[in-house]
């Protein structure tokens, strides 16, 4: 496959979001957390990319990085750009997103691997 450019999509630091963020993963402090941004991953236009590009394959997580730049601001708005590029050997799917400011400042770089499973594979347990 090759690789698909998706976005620049505007996203958002809203504290109801980060709220529930700090509370479903117990994430204390103040400010945005971390690795916050991997929610914008969820948007429904990058989940249909990340879910077409499995072809009935199972996506686990395999691992993620966060390179800031720059630490994001609560209640701001930014860019997000994404790179999907699909390994074969070891079946992989890498997300890349780089989020900028409005006037294109970088903020962060961010990373995801998901392995591909066949699931008629037999994982350990």
């Amino acid at each position: 496959m090759p690789e698909l450019r998706l976005g620049p999509f505007a996203v958002q630091t809203e504290r109801t979001r980060i709220a529930a963020y700090r509370s479903a993963t117990r994430v204390r402090g103040t400010g945005v957390p971390v690795a916050f941004p991997i929610c914008w991953f969820g948007r429904s236009e990058i989940r249909t990319a990340i879910e077409d590009t499995c072809r009935g394959r199972l996506p686990l997580h395999e691992g993620q990085s966060f390179d800031y730049a720059r630490p994001l601001e609560l209640e701001a708005e930014y860019h997000l750009s994404v790179l999907l590029a699909e390994e074969a050997d070891p079946p992989r799917l890498v997300l890349k997103g780089e989020c900028q400011t409005l006037a294109g400042e970088l903020c962060l770089r961010m990373e995801t691997l998901l392995r591909l499973v066949s699931p008629a594979v037999e994982l350990p347990a």
